[in-house]
């Protein structure tokens, strides 16, 4: 009889899971299938077992207390055991596209509630065929991966801003559109790289919000710039993900965001101040005209409400023939015109409007499926939005038609 001492050892796990249950559970059923199971419950209890012991085997969990903090288990588990075979688990299937970028960091990754047969045959053949421990990749940190792809960035950024409805309504040449970028990306380096922020872009900043005020923006199109800047960091971070240090890729993440959420901040401050100069201007002068049409008259008298609060003056025709008659004998500063009204009459108030007032502009209300209709207007508001954004729209789209009356 062969002794317990010739026998080939059984393989060892270190399973890192932060809910006990499952903890319990799946550690438990591992080692009934003969496996030796380590457990860990938070990622510090993980790493000291790493850097203490050896193990064949690593199975995470991906977030553990945290979001995506698995990811520094195996980045932890890859340097200083190479050779041992790594898994994920995640409950977001959603997120297997990142999952896929690591491919090379983790041999494979299971969506819970995962089957233990398929696991228990994945680690077993994984173990039985043992891949050759990747050459290692001198991790970098993300402000180095910023670095290396500032321009790229810049270009991704400036192809999603010209193709979105509302961004590219405005005629901007692409200097005009995307001059900041560069230093908002230098400073988003800098803080990941912990500096404190400067104040060449925090007055950059300032001068942004001051721009995009005078180039008619609206405030929420300058956070849907900030937005679409978030975007293409995410998707060049996940495609850099495995020359990344993965250690540090939520901190610096985190930092990041931070970033851009300060100085788009200062944008608005910014604009707002320069909003607010122009008001007051504005206000000894002759109010702006605007003409309200809509089917929904309850509707139609609170949006009227807030536009003469902020100032407007407001007209608001009862049917097609009053708003007839009010084209023909006023001019506007602006046309306001509700999804509710019928297609046809839409149609032929905004073609009159434009013969009557060719330099004012034309704001369109939206709601629910109407939503993504192809409009006349300059710009779109939904009513979801609230009184702000209709208020942001008036007074950004009728600024933008003095400016290039002015030019």
């Amino acid at each position: 009889m062969t002794s317990n001492s010739n026998m080939e050892s059984p393989a060892t796990i270190l399973f890192v899971d932060d809910e006990p249950g499952i903890r319990t559970t799946l550690s438990s059923i591992l080692s009934g299938f003969g496996f030796t199971v380590t457990t860990a419950a938070t990622v510090p209890e993980a790493l000291n077992l790493i850097a203490t012991r050896q193990f064949d085997v690593l199975v995470s969990d991906l977030n553990i207390g945290h979001p995506a903090d698995g990811f520094t288990v195996v980045s932890a588990m890859r340097r200083t055991q190479p050779n041992a075979i790594t898994f994920i688990l995640t409950g977001y299937p959603d997120f297997e596209s990142a999952l896929e970028a690591i491919r090379q960091q983790v041999d494979d990754y299971l969506v819970k509630p995962t089957d233990i047969n398929a696991l228990v045959e994945n680690i077993r053949q994984k173990l039985a065929n043992p891949r050759r421990a990747a050459q290692e990749i001198e991790a970098k940190r993300l402000a180095d991966v910023l670095e290396e792809n500032k321009s790229d960035m810049v270009q991704q950024w400036l192809l999603v801003a010209k193709q979105d409805a509302q961004l590219s309504s405005l005629p901007l040449s692409d200097s005009e559109r995307a001059g900041h970028l560069a230093g908002v990306i230098e400073e988003m380096i800098r803080k990941s790289r912990g500096q404190d922020f400067s104040r060449e872009s925090l007055s950059a900043a300032t001068a942004h919000g001051k721009q995009r005020f005078a180039q008619g923006y609206a405030i929420p199109m300058i956070v849907r710039e900030a937005r679409i800047l978030q975007d293409v960091v995410s998707r060049t971070v996940q495609n850099n993900l495995l020359r990344a240090d993965i250690s540090f890729v939520i901190p610096d993440m985190i930092r990041i965001g931070g970033t851009i959420q300060v100085l788009l901040e200062e944008s608005i401050d910014a604009y707002l101040h320069a909003r607010d100069s122009r008001t007051e201007v504005v206000s000894r002068q002759s109010a702006t005209s605007i003409l309200l049409l809509s089917a929904d008259r309850e509707l139609a008298l609170l949006r009227a409400s807030v536009l003469k609060h902020a100032g407007f003056a407001v007209t608001q025709p009862d049917g097609i023939s009053e708003a007839m008659r009010s084209l023909k004998e006023k001019k506007f500063d602006a046309l306001i015109i509700s999804y509710s009204v019928k297609t046809k009459n839409a149609a032929e108030m905004t073609r009159l409007f434009q013969q009557q007032n060719p330099n004012s502009p034309i704001i369109t209300m939206v709601k629910g499926k109407w939503q993504n209709l192809k409009t006349d207007g300059e710009i779109v508001v939904a009513g979801e939005e609230g009184p702000e954004a209709l208020v942001e729209a008036v007074q950004a789209s009728v600024n933008r038609k003095k400016l290039q009356r002015v030019k």
